[in-house]
């Protein structure tokens, strides 16, 4: 799981990005049900999907610090049956605000994917969604 410093990181930068689109964190959910049943017309939702940490030499002998590294998934969920153009364009935004930002001294957002496509049925067949993964680093220098 992401460190609390990356996820408070991630959420303030995704919540400016996105504004004035509510933004929730899918960790704090039972089930993607619980957390779709509070959205009123659209939302980004936020993933954690996978973190590592590994040592790394920074200087000399004995100079060691740690990297952690996170993918990130930002679901954007509109109502169906509604013109794609629209939601393209304000992901597009979002991501663009995201891309090579230092949330941090510590954490930086390596990449962000253009968003896809997902299939309606994964979230009740009411909603459509984008799905766009960021990659973030964060430095620990020891």
């Amino acid at each position: 799981m992401a460190s609390l410093e990356v996820r408070n990181a991630v959420r303030a930068a995704v919540t400016t990005a996105a504004s004035p689109i509510d933004v929730h964190d899918l960790s704090d959910y039972v089930t993607l049900d619980d957390c779709l049943g509070e959205i009123d017309s659209s939302a980004v939702l936020i993933q954690y999907i996978a973190s590592d940490e590994t040592v790394q030499t920074i200087g000399g002998a004995g100079s060691n610090g740690y990297e952690e590294t996170d993918s990130v998934a930002l679901h954007y969920i509109v109502p169906t049956g509604f013109d794609s153009t629209p939601t393209v364009t304000t992901g597009d935004s979002i991501r663009e605000d995201l891309r090579g930002q230092r949330l941090t001294p510590e954490i930086t957002v390596e990449s962000v994917s253009p968003f896809i496509d997902m299939p309606s049925g994964l979230y009740g067949g009411a909603w459509h969604a984008w799905v766009s993964n960021l990659f973030i680093v964060r430095r620990d220098c020891g």
